[in-house]
């Protein structure tokens, strides 16, 4: 059990500093306004069409955090401010999971995880390179999706 610890812990050390090299960039984010000032700009830019970026946003805050927790706790409120603001459905605005899916595909903790389990190490860009078109198909998907909700008013 040993040997298998002192074999776990030497291939995930690096991406444990991934980890919390990407969580302490979050955070900083979060403190310092920044993912507030993303939100409003997205708000103040689009107006009506800001269901459509809901799910980017939900994507962008997961793949800062490497959670979707995190990115929830990031975005709920401004996306529930944000719809109140355009008059839209809070549930489909802050329901971003569908975008929030995506961005831990992209996340780079994620990504370090999966690459070190399987051995993939030095190889995050040609992984990424692989992931990043389904998760843009998918994010695109669900923001048309919660635009069409939001829209139809279901």
């Amino acid at each position: 059990m040993a040997k298998v610890l002192s074999d776990t812990l030497r291939q995930m050390s690096k991406t444990v500093v991934t980890m919390l090299a990407v969580l302490g960039c979050a955070k900083v984010m979060g403190c310092s306004g920044m993912i507030s000032s993303i939100a409003s700009f997205f708000v103040g830019t689009l107006g009506g069409l800001y269901p459509l970026v809901a799910p980017v946003l939900g994507a962008l805050g997961t793949f800062v955090t490497g959670s979707g927790t995190s990115s929830e706790v990031l975005f709920g409120s401004v996306q529930q401010q944000a719809a109140r603001s355009i008059g839209a459905s809070e549930y489909w605005v802050v329901a971003n999971s569908p975008g929030v899916s995506a961005g831990k595909m992209l996340s780079p903790q994620s990504i370090a995880i999966g690459r070190a389990a399987c051995g993939l190490q030095g190889r995050d860009g040609e992984v990424l390179a692989h992931i990043a078109r389904y998760a843009l198909g998918f994010v695109l998907s669900m923001s048309c999706l919660v635009y069409l909700g939001v829209l139809l008013g279901l």
